[in-house]
């Protein structure tokens, strides 16, 4: 196992700073899932740790040892594409030992480590087909087995589950994720999907614009984000400006109770499942409950989406999940309705130029 130690990255594409001086720690066995918007770092974070990409400034090590120039043959990491990348003419054991017969290592050896790692990631007896006669999972699990085989102690997935369909992806988020503990590798995997890093990660490190916004188990950033960024990413929110005092948040002339220690304006994020709904006011005693109108509904799968407008004109969205209680909903538009939020899920951050805003 090996640990990997980013200090103030700076790395630029076509003259573009994509990685804005990011540091963090990986210890060794960790999978680190590495989450954020099209183009704001995770993606090029692999690369940077591969050696595919060069180090402006800062200085990347594993195990303790600066790797910052080293070239990308000699540092012992496997990069899992969405593609596969397999040799659509080669056989499983002939894509496995590729790395090792390019690098004139003793084949009669590494044939007998492949046999035991084709084992291990389920696919003994399939030595002999080609990728077109394999599904898209058991191809993923070549190429994990062919970066083992050519010496790979670090495992960097990029995005490497995009390209199956939904109920492929769900298995093989967690078989992948098993595999490579038991193999005994760290892992970096880079995803736009917030399920998916939640499902895998021992930690999560979030990205925007370059910069690690927030690095942390996925239980900590869910529940205490660092800013704004983080809280509205990870879950589909309301999101207000308002003022607060004493723990009174003031929105658009409404009142709500808080937890939050802040004082003066604030911006607001109010996560959708985090509104509970009732159409007949019957609900658990709660310090923020209003009275409104539902304006739109949209079904969402196994999830219901309301927008309810307020007295006050202040429109917010609940999610609710799909139960008789919700069925044939379209029947409750324009209904009165009741919303209940607990204080402690408002999420308050002081305003300000800087996006890492206090959080309270």
């Amino acid at each position: 196992m090996v640990s990997i130690t980013l200090e103030n990255i700076v790395a630029k594409k076509n003259g573009r700073i994509v990685l804005n001086n990011v540091s963090f720690h990986i210890e060794q066995g960790e999978y680190i899932g590495l989450l954020g918007p099209t183009g704001s770092g995770p993606s090029f974070t692999l690369k940077v740790i591969a050696g595919i990409n060069p180090i402006e400034s800062g200085k990347l090590s594993i195990n303790g040892e600066d790797m910052t120039n080293v070239p990308p043959e000699d540092r012992n990491t496997g990069f899992i594409f969405e593609q596969f990348n397999l040799f659509p003419h080669m056989t499983v054991m002939d894509n496995v030992l590729y790395g090792p017969r390019m690098r004139t290592l003793n084949l009669d050896e590494k044939k007998r480590e492949a046999r035991e790692i084709l084992r291990m990631v389920r696919l003994d007896g399939r030595e002999g087909a080609y990728p077109k006669e394999l599904s898209g999972g058991m191809q993923q699990r070549v190429g994990i087995a062919r970066a083992v085989v050519s010496g790979a102690q670090i495992l960097l997935l990029d995005q490497p589950y995009r390209a199956l369909d939904a109920k492929i992806k769900a298995e093989m988020r967690f078989e992948i994720s098993e595999l490579v503990k038991e193999l005994g590798l760290t892992a970096l995997h880079s995803t736009h999907e917030t399920e998916e890093a939640m499902m895998i990660s021992d930690r999560i490190a979030i990205f925007n614009q370059g910069k690690l916004q927030q690095i942390g188990s996925p239980e900590d950033i869910f529940e205490q984000p660092t800013n704004q960024f983080v809280a509205g990413f990870l879950a589909e929110s309301n999101l207000y400006t308002g003022s607060v005092e004493n723990q009174k948040l003031e929105v658009n002339g409404i009142h709500f109770r808080t937890k939050s220690d802040l004082s003066g304006p604030v911006d607001v994020i109010i996560r959708h499942h985090a509104v509970k709904l009732s159409l007949d006011g019957d609900m658990e005693e709660s310090e923020n409950i209003f009275s409104g109108r539902i304006t739109k509904i949209r079904v969402l799968g196994e999830f219901i989406r309301f927008n309810i407008k307020l007295k006050s004109g202040l429109e917010i969205i609940s999610r609710q999940l799909l139960s008789l209680q919700w069925r044939n909903p379209q029947r409750l538009l324009r209904k009165p309705a009741f919303i209940a939020i607990r204080p402690e899920d408002i999420k308050v951050f002081a305003r300000g130029k800087d996006k890492h805003q206090k959080y309270s």
